[in-house]
């Protein structure tokens, strides 16, 4: 893993026999705000929605559904009835939320009122009503922590066990559950006190992923180019994470992504084309509603018949599409049009390759199914913004629909206008317009021009200009 930690945004790459398996990137301008707590207030209860509006003081309102009350978790979990909006929140009440999904596009901050606390083997919930065990955990270990969750949770408490309190001593445990409690409480008695809305806690992002990210991983070496950076992770990380990875810190001139051969992957990532190993490719494009994945033969026409070309490609499309999620961190819907199969046998040979491919991703990936068109329907839990959302902004221009107007279309929207001075007073028009623009308004041998200066008794003097796409402007009527 190699970690950018020098300026102010925050970069890591990690790489596994030389091929780059993740991409994070931290913009001080577009933190995550996943795992935050703030004083929020009410500003609109939606029956009809099942849900609220939360001002958290960062932007847009916050989404906060009515499951995601303490008072319907236990509802939700058991399939009765919850109780509606309207009777777990009301319009101008204070209210302590974090967020879970980052606003995306137009839409706000995704927010919960069941507060996590996270410690280093538990999820505590001071209002969560349940207790669950990572589904990693041996049926054994399994049986003694819910017991000892059950054992020793309050009436109104939730407590999540993760995957790494397998075999910890109770005592260990009991003490981290002490340490989150009076973690809640204090934070509690901050509220009272602090103005509404406001933030009373804030995750290090950059750290706690990192920290997160080494805790699951198998190990191998770590290389920092800030000892601040490599201080503060290695001060997070217990003797078990210490044993594993090799912690380094990179002191040479040159940048260290450069140093390591993987300063493109940014780029590389931000192409809409992938191209497989076989010559064939994949086009991937994201909108706000979804993420639409074409496979595409390309150069590849195989050594086999047409049908085992078809599936061997498709399963190298599978297999980096799974790579592909976690480096550009695509979420929500995504669409795969893979090459058309007609067996059955192959399409669950595909979805096999994915899936399997699929898990190392450390976000909840599921895998929908194909539909009666051949398409793939894949599902990845959103947190964080896509990489792409993180590095660009739409195109000036186009606005970010990748199309701009056809000098044609300006030239006649052009034309358009210059009929409208009809009634106007004056003998001249002035126009400033690019030389495209310009050609297409005139015609052939300027016979267009010639004639709407002949019907609206008016000379048209055009001015060629540069400009970054097809364009024109009327600057004088006189």
């Amino acid at each position: 893993m190699i970690v950018h930690g020098k300026s102010r945004e925050k970069r890591w790459v990690h790489r596994s026999h030389n091929e780059i398996i993740g991409l994070y990137t931290y913009p001080p301008e577009e933190e995550s705000l996943t795992g935050n707590l703030y004083l929020g207030r009410v500003v609109k209860v939606q029956k009809g929605l099942g849900a609220a509006f939360i001002d958290f003081g960062q932007g847009k309102n916050g989404y906060l559904h009515e499951k995601d009350f303490p008072q319907n978790v236990k509802a939700y979990h058991e399939g009765s009835d919850p109780k509606p909006i309207g009777n777990c929140v009301h319009e101008g009440q204070k209210i302590i939320v974090q967020v879970m999904k980052d606003e995306m596009g137009t839409k706000g901050a995704r927010l919960t009122a069941v507060i996590e606390v996270k410690g280093e083997h538990m999820v505590y919930m001071p209002k969560g009503s349940y207790v669950a065990v990572s589904k990693k955990v041996d049926d054994e270990n399994r049986r003694v922590l819910r017991r000892l969750g059950n054992d020793w949770k309050g009436p109104e408490e939730g407590i999540v066990m993760r995957t790494n309190a397998a075999g910890v001593k109770e005592d260990v445990l009991q003490e981290e559950l002490t340490h989150l409690r009076s973690l809640y409480e204090r934070l509690e008695k901050v509220s009272l006190r602090a103005k509404c809305p406001s933030l009373l806690s804030r995750q290090e992002t950059f750290y706690e992923e990192l920290h997160e990210y080494l805790k699951k991983g198998e190990g191998g070496r770590i290389v920092f180019d800030d000892y601040d950076s490599l201080l503060q992770v290695e001060g997070m990380c217990g003797t078990g994470i210490r044993e594993k990875w090799d912690f380094e810190l990179y002191q040479g001139y040159e940048n260290i992504f450069k140093y390591y051969h993987v300063f493109s992957a940014w780029e590389d990532a931000l192409k809409n084309i992938v191209w497989l190993s076989n010559g064939a490719f994949l086009v991937i494009e994201s909108t706000e509603a979804m993420t639409v994945v074409d496979v595409n033969s390309g150069k590849f026409t195989g050594i086999y018949n047409l049908e085992q070309t078809i599936l061997q490609t498709n399963k190298l499309a599978a297999k980096e599409m799974a790579k592909q999620l976690t480096i550009r961190n695509l979420s929500g819907m995504i669409l795969i049009d893979f090459i058309d199969m007609k067996e059955e046998s192959q399409r669950l040979e595909v979805t096999d390759v994915l899936a399997e491919a699929l898990v190392s991703d450390r976000q909840r990936t599921t895998i929908v199914g194909f539909t009666n068109l051949g398409i793939l329907e894949i599902t990845r839990k959103r947190t964080r913004q896509p990489l792409a959302a993180s590095l660009t902004r739409p195109c000036s221009v186009c606005h970010g629909t990748g199309k701009e107007m056809s000098p044609e279309t300006m030239a006649f929207q052009l034309e358009r206008e210059l009929w409208e001075s009809e009634g106007i007073d004056g003998s001249r028009i002035e126009v400033e317009a690019t030389r495209e623009v310009a050609d297409v308004f005139a015609g052939k041998q300027s016979i267009h021009l010639h004639r709407l200066q002949n019907v609206l008794n008016k000379k048209i003097i055009i001015q060629e200009v540069i400009h970054n796409h097809p364009y024109y402007r009327v600057t004088k009527i006189i």
